[in-house]
């Protein structure tokens, strides 16, 4: 098995896995936020209606989890993140420049 450690990641100017996949995590659910998906996923998300949020206005709410496997779906794992990130990510007005916002933004992953 190879494995790189974070220092090599690092001087090659790249990421970890884990952090492409929450970069695809947060894409996907700004696509469903913003309607751009047609997809029944887009029900599991639910925004809070009356979100007074310090952060930005597209608060999102975490289900209860009876089973400790629902803990480590999409639409409960995505929240915590979402919920950090600037107004200025979340009201971007596309996709792509969702994604470049998001590149610049330190993710404490």
């Amino acid at each position: 098995m190879f494995f790189i450690s974070h220092n090599r990641l690092e001087t090659l100017g790249l990421h970890s896995l884990e952090h492409g996949r929450l970069i695809s995590d947060l894409v996907l659910c700004y696509k469903i936020l913003n309607g751009l998906l047609d997809t029944e996923i887009a029900n599991v998300l639910t925004v809070a209606e009356n979100s007074k949020t310090r952060v930005h206005s597209i608060k999102l709410t975490k289900y209860h989890c009876s089973i400790d496997a629902t803990k480590y779906y999409f639409s409960n794992r995505i929240v915590h993140i979402w919920k950090t990130l600037p107004n200025d990510i979340v009201s971007a007005p596309s996709v792509s420049s969702f994604k470049s916002r998001l590149l610049k933004f330190e993710l404490s992953v």
